[in-house]
Protein backbone atom coordinates (compact mmCIF):
# COMPACT_ATOMS: atom_id res chain seq x y z
CA UNK A 1 0.00 0.00 0.00
CA UNK A 2 3.07 2.46 0.63
CA UNK A 3 4.32 1.63 -2.85
CA UNK A 4 1.04 2.78 -3.78
CA UNK A 5 1.07 5.99 -2.11
CA UNK A 6 3.81 6.64 -3.50
CA UNK A 7 3.14 6.42 -7.32
CA UNK A 8 0.02 8.54 -6.74
CA UNK A 9 2.14 11.09 -5.30
CA UNK A 10 4.39 10.96 -7.63
CA UNK A 11 1.88 11.21 -10.52
CA UNK A 12 0.44 14.06 -8.47
CA UNK A 13 4.00 15.82 -8.58
CA UNK A 14 4.36 15.23 -11.96
CA UNK A 15 0.88 16.80 -13.03
CA UNK A 16 1.73 20.22 -10.71
CA UNK A 17 5.03 20.59 -12.60
CA UNK A 18 3.17 20.65 -15.93
CA UNK A 19 0.53 22.69 -14.38
CA UNK A 20 3.31 25.11 -12.58
CA UNK A 21 5.51 25.09 -15.88
CA UNK A 22 2.49 26.44 -17.63
CA UNK A 23 1.28 28.78 -15.03
CA UNK A 24 5.23 30.76 -14.78
CA UNK A 25 5.84 30.52 -18.66
CA UNK A 26 6.00 33.78 -20.55
CA UNK A 27 2.81 34.97 -22.35
CA UNK A 28 3.45 36.68 -25.40
CA UNK A 29 2.17 40.18 -25.26
CA UNK A 30 -1.56 40.88 -26.98
CA UNK A 31 -2.40 37.14 -27.14
CA UNK A 32 -3.48 34.23 -24.60
CA UNK A 33 -0.16 32.40 -25.89
CA UNK A 34 2.05 31.31 -23.61
CA UNK A 35 6.19 29.75 -24.39
CA UNK A 36 7.51 26.96 -22.46
CA UNK A 37 11.19 26.06 -22.25
CA UNK A 38 11.34 22.77 -24.52
CA UNK A 39 13.90 21.19 -21.93
CA UNK A 40 11.92 21.49 -18.86
CA UNK A 41 8.78 19.97 -20.63
CA UNK A 42 10.81 17.11 -22.01
CA UNK A 43 11.96 16.70 -18.18
CA UNK A 44 8.54 16.26 -17.34
CA UNK A 45 7.21 14.00 -19.74
CA UNK A 46 10.39 11.95 -18.82
CA UNK A 47 9.10 11.48 -15.24
CA UNK A 48 5.77 10.72 -16.72
CA UNK A 49 7.35 8.20 -18.75
CA UNK A 50 8.41 6.40 -15.75
CA UNK A 51 5.82 6.92 -13.28
CA UNK A 52 2.81 5.53 -16.00
CA UNK A 53 4.21 1.68 -15.19
CA UNK A 54 4.71 1.97 -11.94
CA UNK A 55 0.90 2.43 -11.93
CA UNK A 56 0.63 -0.36 -14.28
CA UNK A 57 2.40 -2.57 -12.32
CA UNK A 58 0.54 -1.56 -8.89
CA UNK A 59 -2.51 -2.74 -10.97
CA UNK A 60 -1.33 -5.85 -12.11
CA UNK A 61 -0.13 -6.59 -8.10
CA UNK A 62 -3.71 -5.69 -7.36
CA UNK A 63 -5.18 -8.41 -9.81
CA UNK A 64 -2.49 -10.81 -8.95
CA UNK A 65 -3.41 -10.38 -5.32
CA UNK A 66 -6.95 -10.09 -6.23
CA UNK A 67 -6.60 -13.48 -7.77
CA UNK A 68 -4.30 -15.06 -5.53
CA UNK A 69 -7.54 -14.62 -2.90
CA UNK A 70 -9.77 -16.01 -5.18
CA UNK A 71 -8.01 -19.53 -5.69
CA UNK A 72 -7.39 -19.68 -1.83
CA UNK A 73 -11.13 -19.01 -1.25
CA UNK A 74 -11.67 -21.82 -3.54
CA UNK A 75 -8.95 -24.01 -2.20
CA UNK A 76 -10.84 -23.52 1.16
CA UNK A 77 -14.01 -24.36 -0.13
CA UNK A 78 -12.82 -27.39 -1.85
CA UNK A 79 -11.43 -28.28 1.32
CA UNK A 80 -14.72 -28.09 3.61
CA UNK A 81 -16.55 -29.77 0.81
CA UNK A 82 -14.12 -32.24 1.21
CA UNK A 83 -14.12 -32.66 4.90
CA UNK A 84 -17.60 -32.35 4.66
CA UNK A 85 -17.95 -35.38 2.24
CA UNK A 86 -15.69 -37.52 4.28
CA UNK A 87 -17.79 -36.63 7.50
CA UNK A 88 -20.76 -37.34 5.89
CA UNK A 89 -19.14 -40.87 4.50
CA UNK A 90 -18.33 -41.61 7.88
CA UNK A 91 -21.10 -41.04 9.66
CA UNK A 92 -23.27 -43.14 6.80
CA UNK A 93 -20.84 -46.05 7.32
CA UNK A 94 -21.29 -45.78 10.47
CA UNK A 95 -24.89 -45.55 11.01
CA UNK A 96 -24.92 -48.58 8.42
CA UNK A 97 -22.74 -50.57 10.63
CA UNK A 98 -25.08 -49.99 13.40
CA UNK A 99 -28.54 -50.73 11.47
CA UNK A 100 -26.47 -54.27 10.62
CA UNK A 101 -25.78 -54.98 14.06
CA UNK A 102 -29.52 -54.72 14.73
CA UNK A 103 -30.77 -56.25 11.82
CA UNK A 104 -33.73 -58.19 13.77
CA UNK A 105 -35.06 -54.94 14.96
CA UNK A 106 -36.60 -53.88 11.35
CA UNK A 107 -37.58 -50.28 13.65
CA UNK A 108 -33.72 -49.58 14.20
CA UNK A 109 -32.83 -50.15 10.87
CA UNK A 110 -34.95 -47.63 9.88
CA UNK A 111 -34.70 -45.28 11.87
CA UNK A 112 -30.87 -45.64 11.47
CA UNK A 113 -31.30 -44.92 7.86
CA UNK A 114 -33.53 -42.35 7.92
CA UNK A 115 -30.61 -40.79 10.19
CA UNK A 116 -28.47 -41.59 7.69
CA UNK A 117 -29.82 -39.50 4.48
CA UNK A 118 -30.35 -36.72 6.90
CA UNK A 119 -26.90 -36.52 7.62
CA UNK A 120 -25.86 -37.12 4.39
CA UNK A 121 -28.64 -34.46 2.98
CA UNK A 122 -27.39 -32.19 5.78
CA UNK A 123 -23.44 -32.23 4.73
CA UNK A 124 -25.05 -31.62 0.91
CA UNK A 125 -26.63 -28.79 1.68
CA UNK A 126 -23.22 -27.55 3.64
CA UNK A 127 -21.56 -28.36 0.62
CA UNK A 128 -23.68 -26.12 -1.18
CA UNK A 129 -24.01 -23.29 0.98
CA UNK A 130 -20.04 -23.22 1.59
CA UNK A 131 -19.50 -22.77 -2.22
CA UNK A 132 -22.07 -20.73 -2.95
CA UNK A 133 -20.24 -18.01 -0.22
CA UNK A 134 -17.26 -18.92 -1.38
CA UNK A 135 -18.63 -18.25 -4.74
CA UNK A 136 -20.23 -14.84 -3.95
CA UNK A 137 -16.41 -13.86 -1.70
CA UNK A 138 -14.24 -14.60 -4.81
CA UNK A 139 -16.72 -12.41 -7.11
CA UNK A 140 -16.77 -9.36 -4.70
CA UNK A 141 -13.28 -9.58 -4.25
CA UNK A 142 -13.19 -9.50 -8.25
CA UNK A 143 -15.37 -6.82 -8.92
CA UNK A 144 -13.45 -4.94 -6.45
CA UNK A 145 -10.48 -5.03 -8.00
CA UNK A 146 -12.00 -4.72 -11.29
CA UNK A 147 -13.60 -1.69 -10.50
CA UNK A 148 -10.46 -0.36 -8.80
CA UNK A 149 -7.72 -1.00 -11.39
CA UNK A 150 -10.57 0.69 -13.58
CA UNK A 151 -10.70 4.01 -11.26
CA UNK A 152 -6.37 3.98 -11.22
CA UNK A 153 -6.42 3.68 -15.13
CA UNK A 154 -9.13 6.43 -16.00
CA UNK A 155 -7.55 8.34 -13.28
CA UNK A 156 -4.49 8.09 -15.20
CA UNK A 157 -6.25 7.99 -18.79
CA UNK A 158 -7.51 11.70 -17.68
CA UNK A 159 -4.38 13.25 -16.78
CA UNK A 160 -2.82 12.34 -19.81
CA UNK A 161 -5.53 13.12 -21.84
CA UNK A 162 -5.07 16.63 -20.26
CA UNK A 163 -1.48 17.22 -20.17
CA UNK A 164 -1.34 16.17 -24.06
CA UNK A 165 -4.34 18.87 -25.07
CA UNK A 166 -2.38 21.59 -23.05
CA UNK A 167 0.20 20.54 -25.11
CA UNK A 168 -1.09 20.53 -28.56
CA UNK A 169 -2.03 24.01 -27.79
CA UNK A 170 0.78 25.51 -26.81
CA UNK A 171 2.59 23.55 -29.80
CA UNK A 172 -0.02 25.31 -32.10
CA UNK A 173 0.34 28.95 -30.38
CA UNK A 174 4.02 28.52 -31.20
CA UNK A 175 3.61 27.46 -34.60
CA UNK A 176 1.44 30.50 -35.16
CA UNK A 177 3.54 33.01 -33.12
CA UNK A 178 6.52 31.65 -35.18
CA UNK A 179 4.71 32.43 -38.43
CA UNK A 180 3.67 35.70 -37.58
CA UNK A 181 7.51 36.36 -36.66
CA UNK A 182 8.43 35.08 -39.74
CA UNK A 183 6.07 37.24 -42.07
CA UNK A 184 6.37 40.16 -40.25
CA UNK A 185 10.02 41.34 -41.67
CA UNK A 186 8.45 41.00 -45.39
CA UNK A 187 6.11 43.03 -44.49
CA UNK A 188 8.16 45.59 -43.52
CA UNK A 189 10.42 45.78 -46.67
CA UNK A 190 7.28 46.22 -48.46
CA UNK A 191 6.05 49.46 -46.82
CA UNK A 192 9.68 50.72 -47.34
CA UNK A 193 9.68 50.15 -51.19
CA UNK A 194 6.07 51.90 -51.23
CA UNK A 195 7.61 54.96 -49.51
Amino acid sequence: MIERNNNDKALERIFEEIYNLINDAKRIPLTEKIMLDESDLADIMDDLKEAIPKEIKTATQILEEQKNIINKAYSDADMIVQKAKNEAENIVAAAKDEANRMIQQEEVVKQANAVAEEVKSNALRYQDEVKGEADEYAMRIKQDSLRYVDDMLQYIGGGLNSALEDLKNNRENISEESKKLYNRPAEAELEDIEE
